[in-house]
């Protein structure tokens, strides 16, 4: 081979790398190799049979336009012909005269009414296992070494590209599957925290009217039924919380208000709890007024779910402290308590919903899995953001960066730029 068509055909493969690198299509990489083959080998036709493990044959994956249609549902045996010749030998086979070869498999010849005069066939290899087989056929002076050589450097490069689309599509058909499953929470959601509210304030009018014209024996397991469909109540409230921001549903109706009093309220709220379980709970607040413009429920909303993490994941003696800290045009809160701890691997995931760190059967503490992500939503939903640092048996702080005003630019940009 003259230097001048060395340096076209090595041009042509990095040419063709090129374009098998940046392809992430299964058949659009297989086509992309059948024409480079009959370019770079000057032959009339190519394919790629790739190799079935289940079968232990061989199937046509691409072929010369023309003969596709009719290859496309064709096997090939590994025994009995060139193409598993080569798989098996881990190695490029040329056969010069095809006609009198007896390893030539004939039925394909036969379907297509094409005759193959000689052929070249190279084995696909990933890593040394096999993929399948890159054959080009009929080329008018026969095949030589050096089409050998480059058909292999071809079908390199051509595993490799063919190995990645398929990683591509199996993730994206994961992804697809996880979209489905999602949507089907969704779903439930939204059915469930409908159909539960009707029967749900039955009950609870019941429940209550019951309470008052009862005799005293009676009020006990009254007051015990009506704390039970109120916690019934609150977890078909967080469904529809969740699923109204997931949604895009949830709107902010805003009030300026002192964050500084809707912090109290809210740890407040919890003291009794803190008290029984006898943890030290504590509010750290500027002395000045901190004006901000929230919408006070869901803030409330934000503040009930983080609190009621850190005194429930916090044993008899421990503290949890509320701080309010203003960064010029954000606002920061911090809520530190001294429990359990979150393990590294679970951080990034504690804001999923129904995400829980400790496993269903042996957990100790209650809840859905919803709290954290509700937490997460209505942070977000004011253009603040929310996250957790925490060590394993130390104890852990929520962290919460509100905009004073909602339009302003995301918090979090904010603070990574200082």
């Amino acid at each position: 081979m003259r230097t001048h068509d060395r340096v076209h055909r090595l041009e042509r493969l990095l040419e063709v790398s090129r374009t098998l690198s940046t392809t992430l299509e299964p058949q659009a990489v297989l086509e992309a190799v059948i024409q480079a083959a009959m370019e770079l080998t000057e032959s009339e036709a190519a394919s790629i049979l790739l190799y079935d493990e289940e079968s232990n044959q061989l199937h046509f994956a691409a072929a010369t336009p023309g003969h596709w249609e009719i290859l496309k549902d064709q096997v090939v045996p590994l025994q009995g012909s060139i193409a598993g010749k080569a798989l098996a030998q881990r190695k490029p086979i040329i056969e010069t005269n095809v006609a009198r070869s007896p390893q030539h498999f004939r039925q394909v010849d036969d379907s297509l009414r094409f005759t193959t005069r000689n052929l070249i066939a190279v084995p696909l290899l990933l890593e040394k296992r096999p993929l399948g087989v890159l054959e080009a056929l009929n080329k008018p002076d026969g095949f030589t070494a050096e089409d050998a050589d480059t058909l292999q450097t071809l079908a390199a490069h051509a595993a490799i590209a063919l190995h990645n689309a398929r990683l591509m599509k199996e993730a994206r058909q994961a992804y697809e599957a996880l979209q489905r499953i999602d949507q089907m929470k969704s779903d439930f959601i939204a059915i469930a925290s409908h159909e539960l509210r009707t029967p749900l304030g039955i009950i609870l009018g019941y429940a209550t009217h019951l309470q008052e014209v009862l005799d005293e024996p009676y009020k006990g397991p009254m007051q015990t039924l009506t704390r039970a469909a109120l916690r019934l109540k609150d977890i078909v409230e967080e469904l529809s919380q969740i699923e109204n921001y997931q949604q895009g549903r949830t709107v902010l109706l805003l009030q300026h208000i002192d964050l500084n009093r809707l912090l109290k309220e809210a740890v407040e709220a919890f003291r009794p709890q803190a008290t029984e379980r006898r943890i030290q709970l504590e509010l750290h607040l500027p002395e000045a007024p901190t004006p901000a413009e929230v919408e006070p429920e869901k803030i409330q909303v934000l503040l009930r779910h983080l609190l009621q993490n850190a005194i429930t994941f916090t044993d008899p003696g421990g503290h949890v402290d509320v701080t309010l800290q203003p960064l010029e045009d954000y606002l920061q809160i911090l809520v530190t308590d001294t429990g359990i701890g979150i393990p590294a691997q679970d951080l990034r995931r504690i804001f999923e919903r129904f995400y829980q760190v400790e496993k269903h059967l042996t957990r100790r503490h209650g809840g859905l899995g919803l709290g954290l992500a509700i937490a997460k939503a209505m942070a977000e939903a004011h253009g603040g953001t929310i996250w957790a640092e925490s060590e394993e048996g130390k104890g852990t702080t929520m962290v919460v960066v509100l905009p004073r005003n909602p339009s302003q630019a995301s918090p979090m940009q904010h603070i990574l730029q200082v």
